[in-house]
């Protein structure tokens, strides 16, 4: 029951139409068709698994193959154009998996790699004269490496795709940048 007065101010919209669908680019239709059909449970065998179609498999089952596809030409200079990394992303499950994967990447991406430390300290004001004390050792908070925080140590090459840059400043989740490299 709606008790507040706005509700006679409101008006309630309902979405009918599935604006994946709705793409000019032919392919996207047809993979957002595919998803659509797989929650209907079509394009599955009689144990439940998805069936992939052909154009979905890679050459050889490895994560470098799968790589070179996803994203090819990733050794050149400079990237096809400014979508390159918009238009494709490799999913994982685990966060060990997503990291491995990323250092796979940046591996063989050209360019030299800058590293980027994160603070190795969390402070506790506990109203002892203003004393601050360091509360967990230093080895605990580099290892620390869960969703919603950044790794210790982050390793980057000029034009590698970044999100997350500057939550305080307004670039939140969802957020992708390029990364250039910082003046000397």
């Amino acid at each position: 029951m709606q008790r507040s007065a706005l509700w006679q101010q409101i008006q309630i919209l309902k979405l009918t139409q599935n604006m994946q669908l709705n793409t000019a680019d032919e392919r996207e239709r047809e993979f957002a068709q595919w998803q659509l059909d797989i929650g209907h449970g079509q394009h599955t065998d009689e144990s439940g698994n998805i069936i992939l179609p052909d154009h979905f498999h890679c050459e050889e089952n490895t994560i470098e193959a799968l790589i070179q596809t996803i994203y090819p030409g990733i050794t050149y200079p400079n990237p096809p154009n400014d979508q390159y990394f918009a238009k494709c992303t490799i999913l994982a499950s685990r966060n060990n998996n997503v990291d491995s994967i990323n250092v796979d990447i940046l591996r063989q991406f050209p360019g030299e790699v800058q590293t980027f430390l994160s603070a190795d300290s969390i402070k506790n004001n506990n109203g002892e004269g203003g004393q601050e004390v360091l509360m967990y050792p230093v080895e605990y908070l580099n290892a620390i490496n869960c969703s919603g925080l950044p790794l210790h140590k982050l390793e980057l090459k000029k034009g590698c795709p970044v999100r997350n840059l500057n939550p305080e400043g307004g670039v939140c989740n969802g957020s992708k940048g390029i990364f250039y490299m910082l003046p000397e």
